[in-house]
């Protein structure tokens, strides 16, 4: 194997969003306040560079660098260029939500590094690396929640995060210690080969603490209770961002490290994460129900989305459908839950609020950000013939291979039980009338943002062939053990 300096080669996108934060986080603070964009377009240029890089990679075999820590995959390339796509539209949208604001020319830099984050939770075989990107994800996602340093909301968000990270963290910590005691080694691969002649209860219990660091990027409950105040405190376009982006990074590592070290179910993991998947989606949608702000509402909503996505987690050593439906999936919740995300900050900027009450006959009043939010949760809810529906079909076709039948039934009665508040939020857009006059046309880049999000809910339910291949060609590389 070549020396790790001479492996660059393998890590060139994330050295490119490496160096894009130490250009992006001086850059910004000083350029005038009509001058900010600068940084929000110097960060898409970087992220774009980073989006080739990423793209070529994902025809390469699979193979450990860096003395086997890190992984060169389609699986880790799947998840880079999720981030990247992810956070160029959260960029588009902050140009109209930032506008003005003291710390406008931040926003971009500790975007970047949260997915820089990201990138690297999904390629670590490492549980140094797996903390360590972890922490840079934590970090990068509480600032970005308390930038609003004038709202209380926002500084309550932050901190909540920070409390229940730290915590999480320090179990995590304990969990993947004891791995080490269990095995002498870091690497996920030389975890799996030792970890089987360990005493089995000592294991499981490793194995459920990690989870439980994992399970707070997720939103995983018991672990969940953080996301609804602070995505209710941070900036909408923020908070759709961490629906989307964190938990894929880790959904990702959860996915890996399960796969890799805890191979054939050792500790009993499907059905454990069965178990977990059904409470997690059905807490989700009993609570949306009762929600009154749109933010709140798809902050349950997401809890809810992150069961289902781990019903392809839970089958992924049972069900050949299984791991390609998680990353189907997960590919149209970044557009139809960023959608919804970014569609409610249109509305909030334009009336003041999020509350429902206040969205009385915006479907005529403010046409593309209602027309966007409606069809976005309409795929949330699994209606055909959008992306969402396709891939709730692939994960509860995953369930019932992996035998399951009593955890279809539960997926098939939540998504019942869903669109009952999807249709509170999109009843009022069109079926209640209102006199207020007009709002005018949504800004250039929002309304980009809001097209492309829309048009990928659509186009990956109508011709879902094209996605449903890439999703096979990256999750191939978890049949076996990388670098064992």
């Amino acid at each position: 194997m070549p020396e790790g300096g001479m492996e660059l080669w393998a890590i060139v996108p994330e050295l490119i969003l490496a160096g894009l934060v130490l250009v992006l986080l001086p850059l910004g603070p000083f350029l005038q306040p009509n001058r900010k964009a600068i940084a929000t377009w110097a960060a898409i240029a970087g992220l774009a560079a980073a989006l080739g890089a990423s793209a070529r990679m994902l025809s390469w075999q699979g193979q450990p660098v860096f003395l086997g820590t890190y992984a060169v995959d389609p699986f880790a390339v799947y998840f880079k260029l999720f981030a990247i796509a992810a956070t160029c539209f959260v960029l588009l949208a902050t140009q109209s939500c930032f506008r003005g604001r003291p710390h406008a020319g931040e926003v971009p830099a500790l975007l970047v590094l949260t997915c820089l984050g990201i990138m690297g939770l999904a390629a670590s075989q490492d549980l140094v690396l797996i903390a360590l990107f972890i922490q840079l994800v934590t970090v990068g996602s509480y600032t970005l929640v308390g930038i609003a340093k004038g709202d209380w909301r926002a500084t309550e968000g932050a901190l909540k995060l920070f409390l229940f990270s730290a915590a999480s963290s320090a179990v995590m910590l304990y969990g993947m210690t004891l791995l080490f005691g269990l095995t002498g080694t870091l690497r996920l691969p030389e975890i799996a080969r030792l970890l089987p002649s360990a005493p089995a209860l000592t294991a499981i219990a490793a194995l459920g603490l990690v989870i439980a660091g994992y399970g707070f990027e997720i939103t995983l409950v018991p672990l969940h209770f953080w996301a609804p105040d602070t995505y209710q405190g941070a900036p909408t376009p923020i908070a759709g961002f961490l629906s989307v982006g964190p938990k894929a990074g880790g959904l990702a590592v959860l996915l890996r490290t399960l796969v890799v070290a805890y191979p054939e179910g050792l500790g009993h993991w499907p059905e454990i994460l069965a178990g977990l998947a059904a409470l997690t989606m059905t807490v989700g949608n009993v609570f949306a129900l009762r929600q009154g702000s749109a933010k709140r509402l798809l902050a349950y909503s997401s809890i809810a989305q992150a069961g289902y996505l781990l019903v392809g987690v839970a089958a992924a050593e049972r069900d050949a459908l299984s791991v390609p439906g998680f990353l189907f999936y997960l590919a149209v919740y970044l557009f139809m839950n960023l959608g919804a995300f970014l569609a409610v900050d249109a509305v909030e900027r334009r009336v003041g609020s999020d509350d429902l009450g206040r969205f009385d006959g915006l479907g005529w009043r403010l046409p593309l950000p209602s027309a966007v939010l409606a069809l976005c949760l309409l795929s949330l809810a699994g209606i055909p013939p959008l992306g969402g529906f396709v891939g709730k079909a692939m994960l509860f076709g995953a369930a019932i291979g992996a035998g399951w039948a009593w955890l279809a039934g539960i997926m098939a009665a939540n998504v019942a039980l869903s669109l009952f508040y999807y249709v509170r939020v999109i009843e009022p857009l069109y079926l209640r009338p209102s006199a207020a006059p007009a709002l005018g046309p949504e800004p250039r880049l929002a309304s980009l943002a809001l097209l492309l999000l829309a048009a990928g809910t659509l186009v990956s339910g109508v011709m879902p062939e094209p996605w449903v291949t890439i999703s096979i060609r990256a999750s191939s590389i978890l049949v076996g053990s990388i670098g064992s």
